[in-house]
């Protein structure tokens, strides 16, 4: 009996074994999808609310999807009804974007009873945001940002300057140079795009620069990170 239950996939009133047998699978689906992001999720980004939201948005979307069935009318005046309901969120990070869309196609799947869809889209997607997180371009954070440093005058050449910088980074810029004049020093100010190897540690280049010169001021600015050495 309750094989047939799920079995019944095609009416517009499914059965109620058939329609928790959805949600429940979007569920369980929905949390697998919430792990990977939890275990592949470095940074600032991750948030637990977002979290909350990969693993709930999935049943609504079920919810919805099956609420409309084959019904055009029922379609239409959903689109009205929920076009009256302004989502503000904004995200900086794109790959959040990507889970949370992974999490409503999970929703969509089981809510037109794509049961082998949700299934196998769910372990593909996990399986390979795992893989770019063991990779080279996931695993480690891939710094990119702006170098300023300031110096007196005679203390530091440029030379030595961009030396010392390249040993830590991946790529280097040269952005401007500046000097200004106080009443009794001269100051000159570097800015260089950078990007950090992977693996180079932030702390290390910021110590190293330092060191060069006692009357030095090093400051890193990151551009995907909520991150300023100074």
């Amino acid at each position: 009996m309750v094989d047939y239950f799920l079995l019944q996939t095609s009416s517009e009133n499914p059965a109620f074994m058939a329609v928790l047998f959805t949600l429940l699978l979007a569920f369980s689906l929905s949390v697998v999808i919430a792990i990977t992001y939890y275990k592949t999720t470095i940074g600032p980004d991750f948030s637990t609310t977002f979290l909350q939201a990969l693993i709930l948005s999935p049943i609504v979307a079920a919810m919805i999807i099956q609420a409309i069935g084959d019904s055009v009318a029922i379609g239409l005046g959903l689109l009205g009804a929920l076009a009256v309901i302004r989502f503000r969120t904004n995200f900086k990070n794109p790959r959040n974007i990507i889970f949370l869309f992974a999490a409503l196609a999970i929703g969509i799947s089981c809510g037109v009873f794509g049961y082998t869809i949700a299934i196998v889209g769910t372990l593909v997607f996990s399986l390979l945001a795992f893989a770019l997180y063991l990779s080279p371009i996931g695993k480690y954070f891939i710094a990119n940002g702006t170098l300023t440093v300031r110096f007196l005058e005679g203390t530091t050449d440029q030379k030595s300057l961009e030396h010392c910088v390249q040993a830590f980074c991946e790529r280097c810029f040269f952005k401007a140079m500046r000097t200004t004049t106080s009443e009794d020093a001269r100051l000159t100010t570097f800015e260089y795009y950078i990007r950090l190897t992977p693996g180079t540690s932030e702390q290390e280049l910021f110590d190293t620069l330092t060191a060069l010169s006692g009357n030095q001021s090093v400051r890193i600015d990151f551009e995907n990170q909520n991150e300023t050495f100074s």
